[in-house]
C-alpha cells in the first residue's frame, strides 16, 4: 500500500521549466545571428529548455525605456505559451534572463522591478565610461552635484535586484577590450554573488560562446 507521501508525490507534478530569455547586447538587428546567441537557443530548444531570442526594438541604442518593458512583454506573453497557455500555470516570475553587454544591463535593471528566478550577467559594466552614446541609454549611474548618500544620480538599486532574484551568476574577462575588469567587480561587489563571478581569463568581450555559460545556464533550468 502507498504511503500518503507517495501517493502526493505521484500528484504533484514537477514546476515548469524556466523559460531562458536572451537579451543581446546593442546593435544586433539579427539577434540569431549575432554573437553566440542563436547558438546557445538551439542548444536549449534541442535539450528541451524553453528559450527565447527574440530581436529587440531599438537595437542600437538599446534604451532603457524601451528595452525593459520589452522584456517584461517577453516574460507575460512567453511564459504563458511555453506552459500551455492556462492562467493558473502564468508565471512571468518563472524566467531565466542571459544578458550580454547592453543586455546585461537590461537584465539588472528589470531586477530592481520584476521578481524572477535567475540572472546571468555576461560582460556587464557598472559606468557608461564616458560614452555619451551608453550614457543616453539610461542605464548607468551618474555623479550627483548634491552629493545624496552614495554620491549618484540614477543609482543601482542593488538590495531591490537580490530581493527579486535570488540566483545570480556573472561572466567576465581579463582582456575585454570594452570594459576593465574593475568595472565588472563593482557590479559583483554591489550583488554580493562572490561566489558566482566567474572571471575566465582570455574570452575579450564574450562574442564567442563558452561552455561554461552553456553549463551555468542549463544547470539553472
Amino acid at each position: 500500500m502507498k504511503s500518503v507521501q507517495a501517493i502526493r508525490a505521484i500528484q504533484t507534478p514537477p514546476p515548469p521549466v524556466p523559460v531562458v530569455i536572451i537579451c543581446p547586447g546593442n546593435g544586433c538587428n539579427n539577434i540569431r545571428e549575432s554573437n553566440w546567441y542563436g547558438q546557445l537557443y538551439n542548444i536549449l530548444k534541442e535539450r528541451n529548455i524553453p528559450c527565447i531570442c527574440e530581436d529587440f526594438p531599438d537595437p542600437l541604442h538599446a534604451r532603457r525605456d524601451r528595452w525593459i518593458p520589452f522584456v517584461r512583454s517577453l516574460a507575460e506573453k512567453n511564459t504563458l505559451s511555453s506552459t500551455g497557455g492556462t492562467s493558473n500555470q502564468h508565471q512571468p516570475e518563472n524566467v531565466i534572463l542571459v544578458g550580454h553587454s547592453s543586455g546585461a544591463q537590461a537584465a539588472l535593471r528589470y531586477a530592481e522591478l520584476y521578481p524572477f528566478h535567475a540572472c546571468v550577467l555576461v560582460s556587464a559594466t557598472y559606468s557608461d565610461l564616458g560614452d555619451a552614446h551608453e550614457r543616453a541609454s539610461g542605464y548607468y549611474p551618474q555623479p550627483s552635484s548634491n552629493k545624496n548618500k552614495n554620491g549618484e544620480t540614477n543609482p543601482y538599486l542593488f538590495e531591490a535586484m537580490t530581493s527579486n532574484c535570488k540566483i545570480w551568476h556573472q561572466f567576465h574577462s581579463n582582456n575585454d577590450p570594452f570594459i576593465p575588469l574593475h568595472e565588472a567587480e563593482k557590479i559583483r561587489d554591489g550583488l554580493g554573488q562572490f561566489n558566482t563571478y566567474h572571471m575566465l581569463p582570455g574570452r575579450s568581450h564574450f562574442f564567442e560562446l563558452s561552455p561554461e555559460l552553456i553549463d551555468v545556464v542549463v544547470s539553472l533550468c
